[in-house]
C-alpha cells in the first residue's frame, strides 16, 4: 500500500515536471514567432532628401510599397531599417553628396540616385556610386520608372 502510495507520488511529480517543460517550450515558441512577426513587419524604406517634400515622389513610393522617410538634414537614424532607395534632390551640391557618400558607406546595397546641380562635379556623384540627373524634373521621371519597374517586380 505504500509502496503504490510512493509510486504514486512519483509518476504524478514526473508527470508535472513533464508539464512544466512543455509551457516552457510553447513558450519558447510563442517567443519566436513573436520576434519573426516582428522582423517580416519592417518594411523597406525610401529616404527622400531636399528642401521640401515632393508629394508625387512620396505617392509613387508608397505605392511601389515602400516606407517614405522625408529628411532635410544629412543624417541617417536608426530606426529606418532597410534602405533600398535615396533619392536627394536639394539645391545645394554639398549636401546632396555628403548625404550619398553617408548612404553608400552605411547602406551599401541602397540605389543612390540625385540631382547634379553643376555639372562640372559630375565626377565627384560617380565616386559615391551615384546615379546622377542635371535637374528635378528628369529625376520625377526616372524615378516614376524605377517605382513602376518595382511595382510590375513585385506583382510577377
Amino acid at each position: 500500500m505504500l509502496r503504490d502510495f510512493l509510486l504514486l507520488a512519483v509518476v504524478a511529480g514526473f508527470f508535472l515536471y513533464g508539464f512544466h517543460l512543455m509551457k516552457r517550450v510553447d513558450g519558447f515558441f510563442t517567443e519566436n514567432r513573436k520576434t519573426e512577426k516582428q522582423t517580416e513587419k519592417k518594411q523597406d524604406c525610401a529616404v527622400l532628401f531636399g528642401e521640401k517634400r515632393e508629394p508625387e515622389l512620396e505617392k509613387w513610393f508608397r505605392t511601389a510599397g515602400f516606407q517614405v522617410i522625408f529628411t532635410d538634414d544629412v543624417q541617417i537614424a536608426r530606426e529606418w531599417g532597410r534602405v533600398k532607395y535615396l533619392v536627394a534632390y536639394g539645391t545645394s551640391d554639398v549636401d546632396n553628396l555628403s548625404m550619398c557618400s553617408l548612404f553608400r558607406k552605411a547602406y551599401p546595397k541602397a540605389e543612390i540616385y540625385s540631382v547634379c546641380n553643376e555639372r562640372p562635379i559630375k565626377k565627384l556623384y560617380r565616386q559615391t556610386g551615384t546615379s546622377i540627373v542635371y535637374n528635378k524634373e528628369e529625376l520625377l521621371q526616372r524615378m516614376e520608372l524605377v517605382t513602376l519597374e518595382h511595382e510590375v517586380g513585385g506583382a510577377a
